[in-house]
């Protein structure tokens, strides 16, 4: 199959989920080309970014244009020899139409989706990451710039803030869409309220390549420090200004604890003084954002994944955590928030421990049990690996998007 995979920003070092899907695809021997809005330029970039020159098949869709860049891309389309054997003739009328652009893309962007669709032929699926990329994409597909099965997955903030968007703000992507691929069993009922046919509807998780997480059954010295381990941007729907405080209380009541956070975002600055005004430095630290072999090194010498999230005051929510899924295969056991699709991966009980949104106390309390009795550690481990193994691995959730894309799900 050939699959135009449409994203918002490329690479973005946060989002292993949609490389692991390309990168699936590309096993497979399906060819992908990636359509992203704008590029981003992480400090580090995965290395699957390189060992599939995965920047060679990307093209980019709102690049400030020239008359001159347009002109170029109008005569690689026209040279082409397969160009008259496609929609492209038609493609390229719509996209030269008198106008700016199409819905904020610039037509150079646009005329490298028709270039490379006459080519090599029309698309068999286009697949949108996030269903506000999804909605965009059916005016591309309306305007005959691109063509295929129309694949939508949606991940969390896209549904999340419908109340926000409208109702009515997704209805033409629900007509025209073909399949839609919510992360969890929380997100496809809110499609289901927003009157998305059930038809359409597949939930298909995020998976992960399990040969990276190596389970290992988590122990600790007696005279040792418990070590608690984040990973997340640093933005408010992560909720690690919760996650702070609640150590806090644990330092406060004299729990020996370190507490690592891996990544970054906006709220970096804001959080780091919260940490001086409490004089926490000796036991909170900040890493930033690191590598991706540096962020698993660290989360497996660690004890205890915390991952406090929360409702965003936008509404913003998470799908299913892939840092919660890579840590409960390392082995670690989870403490975590009743939130969206959290309770779906960990068991409260069983692989972890769940508290109430922005219940600092009740977090407090979930590492303190944890804190207190290392021998629950590798039972829960275990219990965290099994589902992850059992949901959660990238090949099976690889093959199993094939199938969906060649027609095994959805109406």
């Amino acid at each position: 199959m050939r699959i135009a995979m449409f994203v918002d920003g490329f690479p973005v070092i946060t989002e292993t989920f949609i490389l692991n899907q390309i990168t699936g695809l590309l096993d497979r021997g399906h060819t992908v080309d990636v359509f992203a809005r704008h590029p981003q330029s992480p400090a580090h970039v995965h290395p699957d970014i390189d060992r599939y020159r995965l920047l060679d098949r990307t093209s980019y869709l709102e690049r400030v244009e020239t008359k001159a860049r347009r002109l170029r891309a109008v005569a690689a389309l026209l040279c082409s020899p397969a160009w008259f054997k496609t929609p492209a003739l038609s493609s390229l009328a719509t996209i030269l139409r008198p106008r700016d652009s199409i819905l904020g893309f610039n037509r150079k962007g646009l005329l490298q989706i028709a270039r490379r669709e006459a080519e090599n032929g029309p698309y068999d699926v286009v697949h949108c990451q996030y269903g506000t990329l999804g909605r965009k994409l059916v005016e591309l597909k309306r305007a005959g710039v691109i063509h295929g099965r129309l694949v939508t997955s949606f991940r969390g903030h896209d549904l999340t803030q419908t109340d926000k968007l409208g109702h009515e703000y997704y209805e033409e992507l629900f007509r025209q869409g073909d399949l839609f691929l919510p992360v969890s069993a929380v997100l496809a009922q809110k499609l289901e309220e927003l009157a998305c046919p059930s038809r359409k509807v597949v939930v298909h998780h995020s998976g992960i390549d399990l040969t990276q997480f190596p389970f290992r059954a988590r122990c600790r010295a007696s005279d040792a420090p418990t070590v608690v381990v984040t990973v997340s941007r640093l933005v408010e729907m992560k909720g690690v200004e919760f996650g702070i405080d609640a150590i806090a209380q644990l330092i406060a009541r004299g729990v020996p604890v370190e507490y690592h956070v891996i990544g970054d975002g906006p709220l970096r600055g804001v959080l780091e003084a919260r940490i001086r005004d409490m004089g926490l430095e000796g036991h909170i630290r900040l890493h930033g954002a690191v590598p991706h072999d540096q962020v698993v090194q660290r989360v497996s010498a660690s004890h205890i994944m915390l991952h406090p999230s929360i409702t965003a005051r936008n509404g913003e929510a998470e799908g299913i955590p892939n840092a919660v899924k890579e840590a409960m295969a390392l082995g670690l056991p989870v403490v975590a928030t009743l939130h969206s699709g959290i309770p779906e991966l960990v068991e409260d009980g069983v692989s972890g421990l769940l508290a109430p949104e922005r219940d600092v106390g009740a977090l407090s309390e979930c590492l303190a049990a944890l804190c207190s009795d290392p021998d629950r550690w590798p039972e829960m481990g275990r219990a965290g690996r099994a589902r992850i193994d059992a949901e959660y691995d990238r090949n099976r959730l690889n093959d199993e998007l094939v199938r969906l894309y060649a027609g095994g799900g959805g109406g």
